[in-house]
């Protein structure tokens, strides 16, 4: 079975990277083929950073214009999708995230007749729909595909009604071969995420610098220097920005750290807090979006009100100052964590490719 997948691919990084990685390397004992239409990049042949073996995946590279990235993509998407459909018999469209990828691969279903899956992942739900020009886009991604997955619970019941019929829930996994315990922790709390508004780092700022312990946050973004000279400009010495980081280097920060918080103001779901607790570690989250679908306040770590930096601090300090709780929580968190796997995501999107 031939699939064409509009998305995010190595080199970028993300969680729908990782997701769409994960997937495939889940799903290549099928008999599937995967034709991912790509941002173009010239570095992919040097930065992919595969761990498993990639011959059922084809990268068809997009070229794109920065300053009007998604309609460039979804135009020159569509030229080059065309052509991808007339060559490889694609039998589904699967798309991830709603524009400009699911936009095109809705755009495609319409013009070829293939059954189109959208993946949605968070932003595009909870940003994107309720934009004066990109509701218009993400209700004709939605309205025109066969079949919508959402990664949480939360996004499900933030859709539309008309299109709650269409829609199931199949959370994302945990590579257990990267994220495991290690019985290390070396002091230091962790942040990893996009350096974007939505995750709420100033919060986190707020709440940390007085305290006496070390942070390390990483990750990139539009915000990445504004934070940077603010660390600066305060005279901040607790907080490390170590800039991104792969997976791989990633994950040993994780397995090291003494918990990990996430202050998000909007959250489809958090993988990175599901990769804490294969990790063994204790995790801190806001009470949004997919989170609480994830954290068991007070069994695996604790649950805080979003923009509030003095229960952030409270419930930082209460991990801070309680290296056994600590360890429990990490336990915990660590069977928990167990539910969620990629095998499972990946059975459950192929009963969805083979309906």
């Amino acid at each position: 079975m031939n699939i064409l997948m509009p998305t995010i691919f190595h080199p970028y990084t993300g969680g729908i990277t990782i997701h769409v990685e994960n997937l495939i390397k889940n799903l290549k004992n099928l008999d599937y083929e995967f034709h991912i239409l790509n941002y173009e990049s010239n570095n992919y042949n040097n930065n992919h950073n595969y761990h498993f073996d990639a011959d059922n995946i084809h990268i068809h590279n997009v070229p794109y214009i920065p300053k009007i990235r998604g309609i460039s993509y979804a135009y020159n998407g569509y030229k080059i999708g065309k052509e991808v459909i007339k060559n490889y018999g694609i039998d589904i469209i699967h798309s991830h995230y709603a524009f400009p990828q699911g936009f095109l691969g809705s755009y495609l279903k319409n013009k070829f007749n293939i059954p189109h899956v959208i993946t949605l992942h968070g932003s595009d739900v909870l940003r994107l729909s309720k934009n004066p020009v990109g509701k218009y886009f993400f209700n004709y991604a939605v309205k025109n595909c066969d079949k919508i997955i959402c990664v949480s619970e939360f996004l499900k019941n933030n859709l539309s009604k008309q299109y709650q019929n269409k829609s199931e829930v199949i959370y994302n996994g945990v590579d257990f071969d990267l994220f495991y315990d290690i019985g290390i922790d070396e002091n230091y709390g962790l942040f990893v995420g996009s350096f974007v508004p939505q995750k709420g780092i100033d919060i986190l700022i707020d709440a940390v610098k007085d305290i006496d312990f070390n942070f390390k946050f990483i990750g990139d973004g539009v915000l990445f220097n504004k934070i940077d000279e603010r660390i600066k400009k305060e005279n901040i010495n607790n907080i490390e920005l170590l800039g991104k980081k792969h997976q791989k280097e990633v994950s040993e920060y994780i397995k090291r750290c003494s918990f990990l918080i996430l202050p998000s103001l909007s959250e489809g779901l958090g993988m990175v807090l599901l990769e804490a607790m294969a990790s063994g570690k204790p995790v801190i989250g806001t009470n949004v979006g997919g989170i609480p679908e994830l954290i068991k306040n007070e069994y695996n770590g604790f649950l805080v009100e979003a923009k509030n930096p003095y229960t952030l601090r409270e419930k930082i300090n209460i991990l801070v100052e309680n290296k056994d709780l600590r360890e429990k929580m990490g336990k915990n968190g660590k069977i928990f964590s167990k539910r969620f796997s990629w095998e499972n995501t990946a059975k459950n999107v192929n009963e969805i490719y083979r309906m």
